[in-house]
């Protein structure tokens, strides 16, 4: 390449541009005069404008090595004169130049520093020779640097010394007796002679003469990189600048540290400029002691994870724009790899954007209290809402805190604050009412089944027992709606769980619902991302963790986004050590490798091993070179051991006695303690409150505790692990116990009873994992595993509930069944039977039951154990054991339950419940007397719970039930379950006296009933069941859908998946019977089959599959879609499947379902012997009940039975159609009566088919305009269309073609409306 080929601005027209970089430097220093001048003369202030100058000297020198660089790799032909302060011009913006020259009173900065490129400069007589050595070209890079970073100077000649080292010797030694006064050994006298080894000995200063940076280039080979270093940090530059330029200008001895190209200077240039620490260094003047300079520095930054930064950003992209899917980020590696570090490195860029970031670690000591892991990320973030701190820009806080009201509710806000106490900070107004107005009952659903009273310990057992999986599930749907109400598109929430392999089975459980029952739909505002970490090592495939895992990755429903860390590359451990040691990567080459082959890349154990370098001596700061110094043959020579925790556990063993003891007493409690904690363990005699603050302010000191305002936390579980591991189990199990007996002593007098409760039985409890207790106090140890265990299922956990039964019946005596123990022996397996019913642990259930059976001495001490063996027993589809169980009970209890029961007995009982009922209004029901006697409360709950079963096996037993449940509300009082009486009596009248107006007043009388107690998830459930059976044959169909509706939002709040899941397929079920948008409703037939699967409701998912397969055949979308893609984990393809699996199971009401989609589909779709057929195998397989699906049977298949009547050329057929048809006539004469609204039209176009048949056209003519007129005043849309249809056919017949073809238009017009595609072409075809 030529001369002007390379410096294109030779000769230019540009000149006005450029501005030579020695005039640069000059305006710059005096940048620095008039900086410095400016304001009141501190060292502070001077150091300021020294740093701004360094900052700018950094910039030119980047822009400068980037331009050689560049001009070196297009094969520049070099001559070492080209590389000189002379020939090197900045390009400035316009005007710039001229304006730095007018030298204003004060440089303009903003000009200054707007540095566009660099030129080079070559004057004509100066002429490539060719063969220029790397080392002259560094040189002279080196010698351009200085003059830039040393305001103008040149280097010191060879005759010239450094300064004077005293005042830094003197530093050195104040810092050493520093340490020594902390008790830290690791700076003594032999390391005071080794560090003088590294120390250029300093001869007297004889001042430095004025030379020429051509002089000094003649000269420089006399100089030492020494001499070189100890000028520029005169001037206040850091180590690593004055050894750059030092190296460049001098080549090291050390061949290692040799620059080895101009890109590396170049990338060691940038590096310094990236890193303040490294660019600026460390300031004795700033807020650092002396003392915190000879400590290692680790930064906030993650060194070495591009890739998996990447992926965890793009995780969180996807799940603020996905609508369709819940989104989780696992994060696997072993201890110390970096997994927490990875999120944090995102987390202020998320919430930059926007983010809220919760998180919370789990630990391995701390196990067992409920869900107080998660609930702890939600209690913090409250925390902020009400301090107003730590939310992310542009948050409102007062909208957030009205959504968190209005999304949960009063009561549930009173049930989660168990979990997240500062809800009760933040919404006082709603806990004050509680408290101060006890004869309010709109919380009492939540006083009496979900929050705990020390004065009735059967409260959990008598409403918890039929309700415990309602407990759970609606603790997890409360969790569901509060991230609903503070996520949103602006706002979406990164939840961290850190150390996932430590979470609980009911944590697990809980973070599955909220990734699997989340609602997705286009309007939902929710947006949410988990992140997990775990230790992947420690998890094998039997792990509880892996099986959560796997439903994770097979959930349709979930993006998993998996990150699995190993160690970091070699490169990153140059990196991580180059900016521990604030030193380029060049200089801490050697050491890094050494460091990584120890290490293997893992980030946790770089770094102490590190620090044990630091300790150990070897590693060593020298103040006087300001920087970091070793020998990298002692280095070599360091043993390490195998793993991290026992690299830690030594650097534990260099610490005083007495901070060990004081690490080991806080290790006991996992990793963090709270300050309350260490208050209450400093009242003993044996320490004092300051001494065990001092020893743990001395931790803090060596980077092994963190401490805030609440707690003291150790900097990693492996630290904290290693501080408990300096105990043996002998030791371990004393400091569990000691801990343990001191904090019972302050149970009675704290507030915050529950926290303190489950930290006192953890200690024991792990005390006598290691065989320490005092068997004097078994008892008493048994009585608080109690209340932990009781306490534990009042918020849902079971699992943990379990553990604590478990250990509360090993602290009993042998004799446990004794008359000192025998209420708490009770006690525990009651509890244990519960927890293990709820947790499907069949072999403990039975044991636990078996020990009550055999054991407990009067029979009403047994009730509870039969109901909980009924319910189960109940759930393992053995219905007909459970209603045995049930039957012996109430038998025992005095209400004799015949085995059989005959039609005479039937109607005795109606007859005996119309009695009782006499002269009672709605308003008398509601104002009986409450229940007190416990032995009839339990008969009313047992047949309650009885009255599903003798639903689906003798449905002769419901009127038998009811009568016996109403008897005992006239004679002994009312409970909540006494309005499940009136509903089955309800029934009663409706199915089986088919007196629709006595059925609906009583079904008005449960209602009532369970609204005085202000039970709501009793009347949801109560509700959803009346609206398929009686509400709908008086109310309009329009506002009983709704209705449906609401009940499945309460009954989710309430956690009962299972009817909210039915009061959607009835809302399905009653809005297409409507003529509601078919589109419209196969959206949310699609999305509520979705949600049925994911609320564990397989049930009620198949049933909407079949009607969402029949929608697709109305709307003409068969081929485009399959809905029962979702059962295919199920063995279900297609929907023959599922008929085949419903008859060989003997699921009648799916069978049924499916026959009534079928027939409903054919019949719109003109396949009349079909439809009849469907109608036919119906009738067959269930009875008659008065089911909404049982009145729309009669509608089609009348209809059906009409045309086929009509067509039909056999007389005896013909006959045996019209009996079919005239039936549906009368069913719907006697339901008109009691809904004009719902049924005439219906009846109308029943009759005017009837007619037709019969050949009364005129009759025939009325009744079908009367049944279009009726359609649509009552808004049936699709039914004015079927009516208006058969008129334009009938029409058609009798030769009326006009009138015909107004009628058929009006027909397609509203099926067009309904949405119903495959009918409108139907009839638009010439057949």
């Amino acid at each position: 390449m030529d001369e002007s080929s390379s410096t294109a601005m030779v000769g230019g027209d540009n000149n006005e541009l450029l501005l030579p970089l020695k005039e640069w430097v000059d305006l710059s220093k005096l940048a620095e005069q008039q900086q410095q001048s400016s304001v009141l003369p501190s060292p502070e202030n001077l150091r300021n404008a020294q740093l701004d100058y360094v900052a700018r000297a950094v910039a030119v020198a980047v822009v400068v090595l980037g331009k050689l660089l560049a001009l070196e790799e297009n094969n520049y032909d070099w001559c070492p004169r080209h590389i000189s302060i002379d020939n090197i011009h900045l390009e400035m913006g316009a005007g710039d130049v001229s304006i730095l020259r007018r030298r204003e009173t004060t440089i303009d900065l903003t000009s200054l520093q707007n540095i566009q490129d660099v030129e080079l400069l070559i004057p004509q007589n100066i002429s490539s020779n060719g063969g220029v050595s790397s080392d002259e070209i560094f040189k002279n890079v080196g010698l351009i640097l200085y003059y830039v970073f040393s305001r103008g100077e040149v280097p010191p000649s060879s005759a010239e010394q450094s300064e004077n080292n005293n005042i830094a010797e003197e530093t050195m030694s104040n810092a050493r007796g520093e340490m020594r006064r902390r008790g830290d050994e690791s700076l003594d006298d032999s390391s005071q002679n080794e560090s003088d080894s590294y120390e250029e000995k300093a001869g007297p200063n004889k001042g430095r003469q004025k030379v020429s940076i051509q002089e000094a280039t003649k000269t420089f080979r006399g100089m030492s990189i020494s001499n070189v270093e100890d000028a520029l940090s005169q001037k206040g530059l850091s180590p690593a600048i004055c050894r750059l330029i030092a190296d460049l200008i001098i080549a090291p001895e050390d061949v290692d540290t040799n620059f080895q190209s101009l890109s590396e200077a170049v990338a060691e240039i940038r590096q310094i400029m990236r890193i303040p620490e490294i660019c600026f260094g460390r300031d004795t003047d700033s807020n650092n002691s002396t003392t915190n300079l000879l400590s290692l520095r680790f930064g906030d930054g993650i060194v070495g994870r591009t890739d998996e930064v990447g992926m965890l950003l793009q995780a969180s992209a996807r799940a603020q724009m996905d609508t369709e899917s819940s989104h989780i980020c696992l994060i696997g590696g072993m201890a110390g790899v970096g997994k927490s570090y990875l999120v944090d490195s995102v987390k202020d860029a998320l919430m930059s954007n926007g983010w809220i970031y919760l998180s919370c670690k789990f630990d391995r000591l701390m196990r067992n209290q409920p869900l107080v892991t998660i609930a702890s990320a939600m209690e913090s973030f409250i925390q902020q809402l009400i301090n107003e701190r730590g939310l992310p820009d542009g948050f409102d806080a007062d909208a957030v805190v009205a959504a968190i009201e209005q999304s949960l509710s009063a009561s549930g806000i009173v049930v989660l604050s168990d979990l997240v106490p500062s809800l009760r900070v933040l919404y006082r107004p709603i806990f004050a009412h509680v408290i101060m107005d006890d004869s309010e009952e709109e919380l009492n659903y939540v006083a009496t089944e979900t929050t705990h009273d020390d004065d009735d310990d059967d409260v959990l057992y008598e409403d918890g027992i039929s309700s415990a999986n309602t407990l759970r599930n609606r603790l997890h749907y409360l969790f569901g709606r509060l991230i609903e109400a503070i996520s949103s598109v602006e706002h979406p929430i990164l939840l961290f769980l850190d150390d996932l392999q430590w979470a609980d089975a009911s944590s697990l459980e809980l973070l599955l619902s909220l990734l699997i029952s989340w609602d997705h739909d286009d309007d939902t505002t929710q947006r949410f991302l988990i992140a997990g970490a775990f230790r992947s090592n420690e998890v094998d495939e039997a792990h509880i963790l892996r099986r959560y895992i796997q439903q994770f990755e097979t959930t349709r429903s979930v993006s998993v986004t998996n990150i699995q860390l190993d160690g970091i590359t070699k490169y990153g451990t140059h990196v991580l050590v180059s900016e521990a040691l604030l030193l380029p990567l060049r200089l801490t080459r050697g050491l890094a490798d050494i460091v990584y082959a120890k290490s293997l890349g893992n980030p946790l154990f770089v770094k102490s091993l590190l620090r044990q370098l630091v300790d150990e001596n070897i590693l060593r700061y020298s103040l006087s070179k300001k920087r970091w110094v070793w020998d990298i043959n002692d280095v070599k020579s360091v043993s390490v051991d195998d793993n991290v925790a026992e690299l830690m556990k030594h650097k534990l063993l260099r610490l005083p006695n007495e901070v060990q003891n004081a690490l080991k007493l806080i290790s006991c409690f996992g990793i963090q303690v709270s300050n309350d904690i260490i208050s209450m363990l400093c009242t003993s005699s044996e320490s004092s409150s300051e001494a065990i603050i001092t020893y743990l302010e001395q931790a803090q000191e060596e980077h092994i505790l963190g401490h805030n305002d609440q707690v003291y936390k150790f900097a990693h579980d492996m630290l904290q692990q290693s501080a408990y591991d300096l105990m043996s189990p002998e030791e371990k199990g004393a400091c569990h116990f000691r801990i343990g007996l001191h904090l019972m002593s302050s149970l009675s007098k704290e507030a915050s009873y529950d926290e303190l409760l489950f930290t006192v039985v953890d200690q024991i409890n792990n005390a006598k994992l290691f065989g320490a207790t005092d068997v004097s106090m078994d008892v008493s140890f048994a009585e608080l595993n109690l209340q932990a265990g009781k306490r534990s299922m009042e918020v849902s956990d079971f699992e943990s509930a379990w553990q604590y039964v478990v250990f509360g019946i090993s602290y009993l005596p042998e004799a446990k069944w004794g008359p000192s123990t025998y209420e708490l022996a009770l006690g525990l397996h009651e509890a244990g039977a519960l927890a293990c019913f709820v947790n499907v642990d069949t072999k403990n259930l039975q044991l636990s039951l078996g020990e009550i059976f055999e054991n407990a001495a009067r029979f009403e001490d047994k009730i509870k154990a039969y109901y909980i063996l009924a319910q189960n027993l109940a759930s393992l589809n053995r219905a007909n054991e459970s209603m045995a169980t049930v039957r012996f009970v109430l038998n025992e209890l005095g209400e004799d339950i015949p085995e059989e029961v005959s039609p005479d007995d039937v109607e005795a009982a109606m007859m005996s419940t119309q009695q009782l009922l006499d002269g009672y209004s709605k308003e008398d029901i509601v104002g009986v007397p409450r229940l007190k006697d416990e032995k009839k409360q339990w008969a009313v709950k047992l047949m309650e719970f009885s009255l599903a079963c003798a639903f689906m096996l003798s449905p002769r037993l419901l009127p038998i039930l009811a009568n016996r449940i109403i008897n005992i509300l006239v004679k002994d009082g009312a409970c909540k379950e006494s309005a499940f009486g009136f509903s089955a009596h309800s029934l009663c009248l409706i199915i089986i006296r088919r007196d629709i107006e006595a059925g609906y007043s009583c079904s008005k009388m449960a209602i009532a009933l369970l609204e005085s107690f202000d039970a709501p998830g009793s009347l949801h459930r109560i509700k959803t069941t009346l609206q398929n059976f009686v509400t709908f044959l008086v109310e309009p169909i329009q506002s009983t859908a709704n209705v449906l509706l609401e009940s499945y939002e309460g009954l989710r709040a309430t956690g009962d998946n299972e009817y909210a899941c039915l009061a959607l397929n009835m809302y399905v079920s009653q809005s297409i019977m409507l003529g509601c948008s078919l589109p419209v409703i196969e959206i949310e037939c699609e999305e509520f089959a979705l949600r049925s699967l994911r609320l564990h409701q397989l049930q009620y998912c198949r049933n909407m599959s079949s009607t969402h397969n029949m929608i697709l055949a109305l709307t003409g979308n068969e081929e485009a879609k399959n809905p029962f893609n979702l059962l295919r984990d199920h063995g279900i393809s297609t929907e023959d499947d599922l008929l085949q699996e419903s008859l060989s199971s003997g699921r009648s009401g799916l069978s049924l379902h499916i026959y009534f989609s079928r027939l409903f589909a054919a019949f719109w779709l003109k396949k009349y012997t079909e439809a009849a057929e469907f109608a036919a195998q119906y009738r067959k397989l269930g009875r008659f009940s008065m089911r909404f699906i049982d009145i729309y049977h009669a509608l089609y298949e009348g209809l059906t039975a009409f045309h086929l009547a009509r067509c039909s050329t056999d007389k005896a057929i013909k006959t045996e159609w019209m009996g079919v048809g005239e039936n549906s006539v009368d069913r719907f004469k006697v339901w008109q009566e009691h809904s004009t609204w719902n049924f005439e039209n219906k009846l109308f176009l029943l009759e005017a088919e009837c007619h037709r048949c019969t050949g009364e056209d005129d009759v025939a003519d009325s009744k079908y305009l009367a049944a279009i007129e009726s359609a649509q005043r009552h808004r049936f849309l699709h039914e004015e269309g079927l009516a208006a249809e058969l008129y334009a056919s009938f029409l058609a017949e009798r030769g009326e073609s006009d009138s015909s073809k107004t009628h058929l238009l009006r027909a397609t017009a509203c099926y067009e409306k309904w949405g119903a595609s495959a009918v409108v072409n139907l009839l638009k075809s010439p057949e």
